[in-house]
Order: structure tokens, then sequence, then C-alpha cells
């Protein structure tokens, strides 16, 4: 079927490198929404926050598209850094300014962030070579509910080469991810770097794993919003509550714990809830209820006890009358043979 261009409906027209047309069947909808931005509004000096919003994507997004474009040639280096936003700008040091020690990259980790930059080409190829990741990139995108960025496409690919990770194992982990509303491809990238590490290979194992990350997100959300706290957890208040999770510490007790908190130093303190939670846990207390009855028992123990005691005569009371003996001592006079 032959399409006819409108071209009443413009005030002009702008050239398309034939290299981006090339590019077009990995590209993704963003990028082409991007790029044909770009190519109209040549002399723009707009952020990458300001292109997006115009065309509707996310600064991301339109981060990761220019990424594409500039990976397969299309937008050159030095254009693509006009378009950097002011703080990434700012952020860059000068040349004769000698790098932060935390700031070097170990030669690993270098070596690691090489590897992940897979060209477009790359991926084009692997997309016909291997049936592993053919299904990969069309089981992530029904699971995601949307099309693969050349970010995710790239990560995805690492993942799979540099971890090993199984096309099966790594779409139980984006299903996670969904579950959880954290469906972003650094989040999903952190999952497996973690199931890595600790040789998670089967699926009853990843079940465990998972049923274990289920318990952890359903206690940090409902802490965060029972205690009020509209902001992220610290790292230390997670590894508190990962414990607690891990102890099936429930909810009602991790308040009531609170409610002693804030009664005893007037603040939300972490470590000292875990305190107070950890002392009701080796005594067998794990419900407010349990707590208050131990604290009934043990106050009408210590009432007996002290009963008892004043019942009892006092160390420094006699049996005899210490006056009438001295009395006798002075007025006795003993007789000398």
């Amino acid at each position: 079927m032959k399409y006819n261009i409108n071209w009443n409906g413009s005030d002009g027209v702008f050239a398309v490198p034939d290299l981006a047309a090339d590019y077009l069947r990995l590209a993704s909808g963003k990028a082409v929404k991007l790029l044909l931005y770009i190519l109209k509004n040549k002399s723009s000096e707009e952020t990458l926050a300001e292109m997006g919003k115009a065309v509707g994507i996310t600064e991301e997004d339109a981060e990761d598209a220019i990424s594409y474009w500039q990976q397969v040639g299309v937008i050159l280096d030095k254009n693509a850094a006009h378009h950097k936003t002011a703080v990434q700008t700012a952020a860059v040091p000068k040349a004769d300014s000698p790098a932060e020690p935390a700031e070097e990259i170990s030669a690993p980790r270098a070596r690691e962030k090489a590897a992940k930059m897979i060209s477009p080409s790359e991926i084009s190829k692997r997309l016909e070579s291997s049936e592993d990741i053919k299904f990969l990139f069309s089981a992530a995108e029904a699971t995601l509910g949307k099309v693969l960025t050349y970010t995710e496409q790239r990560t995805i690919i690492w993942i799979h080469d540099y971890y090993g990770t199984a096309p099966d194992m790594l779409l139980m982990i984006m299903d996670f991810a969904v579950s959880q509303n954290k469906a972003s491809i650094g989040f999903i990238e952190k999952i497996a770097s973690q199931w890595h590490e600790n040789s998670i290979v089967t699926h009853e194992q990843a079940e465990r794993e998972i049923l274990r990350m289920q318990n952890y997100y359903s206690l940090a959300g409902q802490v965060s919003a029972r205690l009020g706290l509209n902001r992220t957890l610290t790292p230390t208040e997670q590894k508190f509550i990962k414990e607690w999770s891990a102890k099936s510490i429930d909810i009602e007790l991790i308040l009531y714990s609170y409610e002693k908190t804030v009664d005893n130093i007037g603040k939300v303190k972490f470590s000292y809830m875990n305190t107070i939670l950890n002392d009701w846990y080796s005594k067998g207390m794990f419900t407010p209820a349990d707590v208050k009855k131990y604290g009934k028992s043990s106050s009408e123990a210590s009432a007996a006890v002290l009963s008892k005691k004043q019942s009892q005569p006092q160390n420094d009371e006699h049996s005899y009358n210490l006056e009438l003996l001295v009395e006798h001592a002075l007025n006795t006079v003993p007789k000398i043979k």
C-alpha cells in the first residue's frame, strides 16, 4: 500500500540521516521521538529534561535515547555534550583538576563498565545468533509491559553473559520487580547481582529468596506507613527491618516497641526499638498482649517478694534487750578471788 505525505500541513522539512533509518529496528519509540525533535531544532540549547518534556518522555529516557544514537554514530559526542543537563556539565572536573580518590574506578569495575557498552549492531547480531537473547527480549517486554530501551537491552545481555543468569531466573526477577512497582533495569540488575553473589541458581532457591524479599518489602512498607515516615528508609533502618522480617516479628509488636521508644526517649530511634524487640523476642513475647501479660506477672511477682521481705525481721533487729544488757554490765561488780 502506498502512503502519501501531506506536505501542505508543514512550513518546511528537515533531513534524516540514512544511518538513523538503518538503526530504526532497535530504536525505541522514545528514541525516535527525541531524534526527530533534535533534527527539527538543530540550534536548540535545551537540556535533556526540557527536550524530554517537549516530546513527552522522562529525562532518563532522553538520556538513554541520546546514548543509543551516539552509539550508532548518528549523534556525535560533541553534539551530545551540548544536551547534557546543567548539573551534569558542572559535575565534570576540569582537565587539570586532580581526580578525587573516592571517585576513581577500580580496574575490575572499569572492565565491567566497558563490557556493558554493547553497541546496537552487536545487540542486533546477538538477537540473530542467540535464541536465549531473542526469547529474553520478547518475554521481558511482555513482563515489563513496554518496548525495551537500548540501556535495558544491553543490561539484560550483560546480566545473562556476565552473571550467567538463566533466562527463566531473570524473568522471575523481573516479575518480582513488577510486583513491587520497582520495574527499573537498575533494580533488576541489583537483584541479579545479589543472586549471583549468593549462588541462587535453582527455582527452589529463587522461590525462597522471592518470598523473603516479599516479606521484607511488605514489612518495610507497613513500617513506613504506620510510623508516618514520609521519606526513604536509611540503610541502617532497612538493615533492622530485614532482621525483624527474618524473625517474622509482627508489625503490631514493632509499633508497640515504637510507642515504648517514644515514651522513654521522646523520639523514633530504630536501634532503641531493635534492643526492645530483641529482648521481647528472647523471652518468647511475640505480640503486645504477650508483653503486657509478662509485665503484669512480673509486677505481681515483684510485689509478692516485697511483701514477704517486709513481713520478715530486719537484719538489725535482735531477740534480746540490748539496753538491759548494758545496764546489767555497768551495775555488776565482778568478784575477785
